[in-house]
C-alpha cells in the first residue's frame, strides 16, 4: 500500500487535502470548485486501488462555504461516473462558523479490498505525465484516465497500480523497489499533482491490450 491505512482484514482508509484550489479570490490555482473536488476524489480512489480496494464510503471535510458542498459534490460524482460506478453515500462537515479566504476541502474515503495485487512476470510503467497546478487544466490529454486503468485492473492486466503524488516519481519508486535505481524518460522529481501520472504493473503477457487501451502517454520504467 502507499498512504492508505488498513483497518481491519478488509478495510481500507484513505485521504486527500485540496488547499488554495477553487473560486476564491485568494486561491493560488483558480478552476471551479467541481473540478477542484474532481482531482481530490481521483486521488483518493487511486490510493484505494492501490491497497486493491474499492471505495464504500466519502467523508467530506468542507472549509470554503456552504455553498460549494454541491459543487464538491457533483465533482465527486464525476469521477465515480467515469470509472462506471455509483458513488457511494457522502458524509462530513462544513466550517460555517467562520469564512475562510482561500479554498479546502479534505476527503476521507472507506473502501473494502475487492482484488489481489500480484507483481510477478510483470513490466512497469509511467501512464500519464507529471503535471501540478495549471498544467493539469491546459493538458487533459496527458492525465492518466481512471475508466481505462480500472478496466485493465478488472482483467488482470494490471497488476498493481500506485499514484504519484507530489514528490515525483523517484520518491513513489522508492517506496515501491526499496534501494533499487530507476530510469524513465519523465522527470522523475517534479510533483505529480493530483495524480496525473501513475505507476503500473503491466502483465507480460498481455502487453499488447494494455497499448491498445491506455490514451495517456505512456513511459517504460527501467528497475536495476
Amino acid at each position: 500500500m502507499r498512504n492508505a491505512i488498513k483497518i481491519d482484514r478488509d478495510t481500507i482508509i484513505t485521504i486527500d487535502n485540496s488547499g488554495c484550489i477553487g473560486e476564491k479570490e485568494h486561491d493560488c490555482v483558480k478552476v471551479p470548485n467541481e473540478l477542484a473536488a474532481y482531482y481530490s476524489a481521483r486521488v483518493s480512489i487511486l490510493e484505494q486501488w492501490c491497497a486493491g480496494a474499492q471505495p464504500t464510503h466519502l467523508f467530506l471535510a468542507n472549509f470554503t462555504s456552504e455553498d460549494a458542498w454541491a459543487d464538491y459534490q457533483k465533482g465527486f460524482a464525476k469521477a465515480f461516473e467515469e470509472i462506471g460506478e455509483k458513488m457511494p453515500p457522502l458524509n462530513g462537515s462544513t466550517e460555517s462558523n467562520f469564512t475562510s479566504m482561500q479554498s479546502g476541502l479534505s476527503l476521507t474515503v472507506v473502501g473494502k479490498k475487492a482484488f489481489e495485487i500480484n507483481e510477478e512476470n510483470c513490466d512497469w510503467f509511467i501512464v500519464g505525465r507529471p503535471l501540478v497546478g495549471e498544467e493539469v487544466v491546459m493538458n487533459p490529454a496527458d492525465v492518466a484516465k481512471l475508466n481505462e486503468l480500472i478496466l485493465l485492473i478488472k482483467i488482470g492486466i494490471i497488476k498493481h497500480v500506485w499514484p504519484v503524488g507530489s514528490k515525483g516519481i523517484k520518491a513513489e519508486c522508492k517506496k515501491i523497489f526499496k534501494n533499487n535505481e530507476i530510469e524513465c524518460a519523465l522527470p522523475l522529481e517534479k510533483s505529480g499533482g493530483p495524480s496525473t501520472c501513475v505507476i503500473v504493473a503491466v502483465d507480460r503477457e498481455q502487453l499488447g491490450q494494455f497499448f491498445d487501451t491506455i490514451t495517456a502517454p505512456i513511459e517504460k520504467l527501467i528497475i536495476k
